[in-house]
């Protein structure tokens, strides 16, 4: 049962997972760690939405303590081999961040750990399942580049391309994306804002009312993975731990930053 003075009202959540497989990296959730998540979340009486409709449902003033929004990053097909089945078993709404190029191939753009470079990406056919299903699919470019360091046609076209890829094989709009690498500045986030309604980072945080829709914050489920974090999501303990871990990551960065040179200092995983 949810005990209802864990909630802290201050924020709402969008979680992000990358793989489901037992590979242990960074990027990685197991098949069976997923399953909890899943189950704690309808356990405590949890209300998942779609990622479209969070920001405006926090805005219009609902309880943000009691919102949770599910997302993956760049489509692995074990989303579709283990994710779909858990989801529609508690009837979550999800989105996928599909790299267009790369659908039905494997995740070989650069810093990958080394077993997911081989580890297969969704199919259009695979895709088109899920999203009559009701799973929603967004954009994460066609190739995954760092957008920051791409001349501006470059990057529109690296959106576009792939908006159009998925519009053409779910027959719906694409109004949802996400940075590669979490990378942008003010000109690609005012492209991002041509072309869709909802931009994520990867900024750690809780999401509040003033948020900016094309940034918004998510929460990596590499920093929740045990179950007994993930069950007090919405305590004040966590909110103080999430906002610790923020701080030291941004302090790596600044470091990496001062050491190697602002571009360099993107090699540094995100999560």
């Amino acid at each position: 049962m949810f005990d209802e003075s864990l909630v802290d009202r201050r924020g709402a959540v969008i979680l992000t997972y990358h793989s489901l497989d037992d590979g242990g990296s960074v990027l990685s959730v197991s098949p069976r760690t997923f399953a909890a998540h899943m189950r704690l979340l309808h356990q405590m009486g949890v209300r998942v939405v779609p990622l479209a409709e969070i920001w405006r449902l926090l805005n219009a003033g609902a309880s943000a303590g009691n919102l949770v929004a599910i997302t993956f990053d760049d489509g692995y097909r074990n989303a579709y081999d283990v994710g779909f089945s858990v989801l529609r078993l508690y009837g979550f709404p999800a989105t996928i961040f599909l790299v267009s190029g790369h659908c039905g191939k494997t995740a070989t753009w650069p810093r990958q750990p080394a077993h997911m470079r081989s580890l297969p990406l969704l199919s259009w056919p695979e895709v088109r399942e899920m999203s009559a299903a009701g799973i929603t699919f967004g954009s994460h470019t066609r190739t995954h580049p760092d957008l920051t360091r791409l001349p501006a046609a470059v990057v529109e076209e690296e959106m576009v391309a792939s908006k159009r890829a998925i519009e053409d094989a779910t027959g719906l709009p694409v109004l949802l994306f996400a940075y590669p690498y979490g990378a942008y500045d003010a000109r690609v986030q005012a492209l991002a804002s041509t072309h869709f309604r909802v931009a994520c980072s990867t900024r750690l945080g809780f999401i509040r009312q003033g948020s900016d829709p094309f940034a918004l914050e998510r929460i990596d489920v590499y920093y929740l993975r045990a179950p007994r974090f993930f069950r007090r999501i919405f305590s004040p303990e966590i909110d103080t731990y999430i906002r610790m871990r923020r701080t030291l990551r941004d302090l790596r960065s600044r470091l990496a930053t001062l050491s190697f040179g602002a571009r360099d200092a993107r090699e540094y995983p995100e999560v």
